[in-house]
Formats: C-alpha cells, sequence, structure tokens
C-alpha cells in the first residue's frame, strides 16, 4: 500500500437536466444477468452473460417546484407503452472528489413513496435504471460507463422546497362532498404509486427498452382518532351499504391527502374513488387501536385514476 487514500464520498446524482441530492447513499450496482452452465457430473462449469445494464439507486431529499415529472415521468395514459425516452438520457454521478461517471441511457423505473409527515421523509428510495449506449458495441470504452475527471457546475440545495409539513386525509361523498370527513394519521401517510415495468429487448442484445405494465397506487396511514365502529362502517362489510359478494366495494368517496393548514406548501394526492383494501385493530397496552390501512383508488368516469400535485413557488 503506498499510501492512505481511502476512496469515498457524496455525490449528486443528475438525470434529465435535474440534480437529485440524496438523504443517504447513491448506490451503482452492475446488474449482470448470468446463466449458469452444469452437468450432472462434473457439477457447475461456467456462468453466461444473458443481459447487462446498471442501476443507480438512492433516497432523494425531495426538492420540489411544480416538477412532479423528476420523480414521477409516467401516467397510466402510459401503460402498455416502451418508457426509454426516444433520445437517450445519460446518468450522471457527480462525485465530490471530482469524479464523474456517466451511464448512457437511463430510465426510472421505481418512483419514490411519498412519505408524508413532520418526522419523516418526503421521498423514499428511486431507481434508475441504466442500459447500455445502443449505437456501440460492448468492446466498445464507453459502451456502458465512462469515468472522467469533472467538476459539477455550481449548484445549492434549497431546503425550502424540500417541504414536511403535518397533513391530513379527507374522505367526501361524491354525491355530497360538502360534508367531508377528516382522518388524522398517527404516523403521517404514505403512498406509494407502485408503477411495475418489464423488461423489452431481444437475445442478441439484452434489454433495450422498458415497457409500462402496471399501476398499483395505494395510501396507507394508522387512523388517529376513529372509533372502531368508525372504520369498521368504512369496510362496508354489513349494514345497508355493505358490499354484496361479487359486487363493487367502492365506498363512492374520494380520497385526498394534503397539508393540514391551508397555507403550508406541500404535495396533494387524489383518489376520485376508493376501496378500503386492508385494515386491522390492535388490542394491547402499548400500541393504537389501529394498524396500517390501505386505501386504494377506484376508477370514476371522467377522472383519473389518481392525481399528484407538487407545490410550486414563484
Amino acid at each position: 500500500m503506498s499510501n492512505r487514500d481511502i476512496i469515498e464520498g457524496p455525490a449528486v446524482v443528475e438525470y434529465n437536466s435535474f440534480l437529485y441530492y440524496t438523504e443517504g447513499n447513491i448506490t451503482i450496482t452492475p446488474d449482470l444477468k448470468l446463466r449458469e452452465m452444469s452437468s450432472s457430473y462434473f457439477g457447475p462449469g461456467d456462468q453466461r452473460v444473458t443481459d447487462k445494464m446498471f442501476s443507480v439507486q438512492f433516497t432523494p431529499i425531495g426538492m420540489m417546484d411544480g416538477n412532479k415529472a423528476k420523480y414521477f415521468p409516467f401516467t397510466v395514459a402510459d401503460l402498455g407503452k416502451l418508457v426509454a425516452p426516444s433520445v437517450d438520457l445519460p446518468v450522471y454521478i457527480w462525485a465530490a472528489n471530482g469524479q464523474k461517471i456517466t451511464l448512457p441511457a437511463g430510465v426510472i423505473t421505481q418512483s419514490p413513496q411519498l412519505i408524508l409527515g413532520v418526522d419523516k421523509g418526503p421521498m423514499g428510495q428511486m431507481t434508475i435504471s441504466c442500459l447500455g449506449d445502443i449505437s456501440k458495441a460492448d468492446a466498445a470504452a464507453d459502451a456502458h460507463y465512462t469515468i472522467a475527471t469533472a467538476a459539477v457546475a455550481a449548484h445549492t440545495l434549497d431546503w425550502d422546497k424540500a417541504p414536511t409539513p403535518a397533513y391530513k386525509a379527507t374522505l367526501a361523498l361524491i354525491a355530497d362532498p360538502y360534508t367531508p370527513t377528516v382522518l388524522d394519521g398517527m404516523d403521517g401517510f404514505v403512498f406509494d404509486v407502485a408503477a411495475s415495468f418489464t423488461p423489452r429487448g431481444c437475445n442478441r442484445y439484452g434489454t433495450v427498452n422498458y415497457k409500462l405494465s402496471g399501476f398499483n397506487p395505494v395510501v396507507t396511514f394508522k387512523p388517529a382518532y376513529q372509533t372502531e365502529a368508525a372504520m369498521l362502517a368504512l369496510l362496508n362489510i354489513q349494514g345497508a351499504s355493505a358490499a354484496k359478494l361479487g359486487g363493487s366495494h367502492k365506498l363512492g368517496q374520494s380520497l385526498t391527502i394534503e397539508p393540514a393548514e391551508d397555507d403550508a406548501k406541500g404535495i396533494t394526492i387524489e383518489f376520485p374513488d376508493v376501496v378500503i383494501k386492508s385494515g386491522s385493530m390492535i388490542f394491547g397496552a402499548d400500541d393504537p387501536r389501529h394498524g396500517d390501512y390501505a386505501f386504494v383508488p377506484a376508477y370514476t368516469s371522467g377522472s383519473n385514476l389518481f392525481d399528484i400535485t407538487f407545490p410550486s413557488w414563484a
């Protein structure tokens, strides 16, 4: 060992002309798919490459300014479509030690959870999957990545644009939206868009694109003050509004998650109609009465399945 330098230090991620500051580490993982070659006589004998990519994972600080598409670039209208940009968008990792790592073609394949509360969040982990340069053979020195000495341009982190206000949930009857029910969350609220992607490629080149194959959006929270009877009533198990076997479980109520104070900056999530997919009640000395309840959206004519609105600053 010729010196005591151990390579380490933070970085920022740049993608689609936007800098992502992170709460913790940025992890770059070579995503090699290998096929094991084995014989019944000799056992494992080789590993054959079937695909090669990189993934970049990090938890963004959550700087917002009307820039939802930097975190949620796809909508329900994109279902079934190939989602890699028509012009490759490189991912740059700008390290504080003056190193720049370039990955040629990025696609956001995991949007962050929105973690809405005063003591956590506002965002969870996101993933950018990085494909190789489709115009170059693997023998090229820059087919999948390059490492260079370069410093990022001057930049600043505006903490005011990563707000973490208190939030509330509002259920409003679609037929009578003027008498809403306000719900508080013991630990705030978590929204997960839960988009799923299917790799698309061919035997010769491996993965060259991704298809958006599904959305499973959900809001989860522990109701703070609702009685057992109030929460059970929302599950439509019995009574006049009981959902019949084989029938719809929609509440006929919209759900809005938004800052609890009218003048607070924050994210707004809207479901035009909802189903409570799961929930629980807890009886014990230490835990609150309610466990996590999962609210999922249901289609309503003329409305989106869900809407996310980011705050803006003039």
